[in-house]
């Protein structure tokens, strides 16, 4: 059998395995969300589970529709149109599954918000056609999903699932197959025309996508204040609010700029900001969580102890200071200071940039159980003449101090 016939026979196994399944769930298609896939390749449907899923189904079902509203991240708008329509399958692995949900087509992007995994010991990837959310670790769930071929025993309880095809596998299985290039992007754009959601039965109709605990988009109003050399902009703050301020000089190009999540009160309601420009415009846009991240805002004045159980043993006691550095001190080495660090505060987590002389630079992501700590995941990168390459480090850690 030459290659050509081995594929199609591929093909056509995996198809059939694929209406086999759909066709045991769409007996049910009486009842239950749908969403209608319709790609520049042909169309497709996937069932949503929003009884073992119902955050992330709410999710994707607000996104798809516009029922909820998403913050464009070039200009800081909060949106209601439909979020997928026009975008496209922007990574594709044959043989593994097909993402999309990224506006900008290079899978760094989404809604301008995250939301924390769901899971189920409902929902495993055993199958062809699963959907699920795609992430970048835990509790980063936002707008891409991915859609597999074959079962992925790995991604069980770190993926969220949240769907099955059930009509249209060889669509799904031909998308899987495109030829792709650089980072597995398919050559020619496959475009999700639309995604509609259809809802049949009365408790599909009765799924409350307001009422899972999402987070609000929305632009708030900026008061403003002139003075010398500057101008002081107020607006209403809350906890757990991820505020977003944005600045223009032609209303065209928009940069952004964070001004962190207030975990703790009294929230800071004014930001001010240098008045150098002849004319400069201010837009705030802003993310309410229900509840978030135990990641403070900075690090200042507080202690970390890393406890590492890989990439090393031991524990590494960082000590910052209010300017910007400080020390450690790592049990059986001498300690020394902090040539530098980055704290960047997500939702649900924060990430730490740091150097420590005598030591590798370390990047890290931490995410947080508790006020107190968490644990945490990363890479060391030797700066210094080394035959060691770059490795990865993880284990728990707590945070003193405020």
């Amino acid at each position: 059998m030459n290659l050509a016939c081995l594929r199609r026979l591929v093909a056509r196994l995996a198809v059939s395995a694929g209406l086999c399944l759909s066709t045991l769930i769409a007996s049910g298609q009486t009842n239950g969300i749908f969403a209608d896939f319709t790609t520049s390749m042909g169309s497709f449907t996937c069932q949503l589970d929003y009884t073992n899923a119902p955050a992330t189904v709410a999710n994707f079902i607000g996104l798809a529709t516009g029922q909820r509203a998403w913050l464009d991240l070039p200009t800081g708008r909060a949106r209601t149109n439909a979020f997928y329509n026009g975008l496209t399958f922007h990574r594709v692995i044959a043989g593994f599954m097909s993402q999309g949900g990224s506006p900008n087509g290079t899978g760094s992007d989404g809604p301008g918000y995250v939301f924390p995994d769901e899971f189920s010991p409902q929902l495993v990837f055993d199958r062809f056609g699963v959907l699920a959310m795609a992430n970048s670790g835990t509790n980063s769930d936002g707008s891409q999903f991915f859609i597999t071929v074959a079962p992925f025993a790995s991604g069980n309880n770190t993926y969220s699932i949240f769907g099955q095809v059930v009509s249209g596998s060889n669509v799904v299985y031909a998308i899987n197959h495109v030829t792709t290039g650089a980072n597995d992007k398919p050559l020619t754009n496959v475009v999700m025309q639309q995604v509609a959601i259809r809802r049949l039965g009365a408790a599909a109709q009765a799924f409350n996508i307001n009422a899972q605990s999402l987070p609000v988009v929305t632009n708030l109003p900026l008061r403003i204040s002139l003075g010398e050399g500057q101008v002081t902009l107020a607006f209403s703050n809350r906890a757990y609010a991820d505020n977003r301020l944005y600045s223009s000089t032609n209303l065209v190009s928009w940069t952004p700029g964070s001004l962190g999540i207030e975990i703790a009160a009294p929230s800071s309601n004014t930001v001010v900001r240098t008045n150098s420009e002849p004319r400069r415009f201010f837009s705030l846009a802003q993310v309410q969580y229900a509840s978030c991240t135990f990641a403070p805002k900075a690090l200042s004045s507080r202690t970390l102890a890393l406890v590492l159980t890989v990439g090393g043993s031991g524990t590494i006691t960082i000590a910052f200071d209010a300017v910007g550095g400080g020390t450690f001190v790592f049990p059986l080495n001498p300690g020394g200071s902090l040539t530098g660090y980055v704290w960047t505060q997500e939702p649900y987590r924060g990430w730490l940039l740091m150097g420590l002389s005598g030591y590798p630079v370390m990047n890290l992501r931490c995410d947080f159980k508790a006020l107190i700590g968490g644990a945490f995941t990363g890479t060391a990168y030797p700066y210094y003449p080394s035959s060691l390459g770059s490795f990865t480090v993880s284990g728990t850690f707590t945070l003193s101090g405020s």
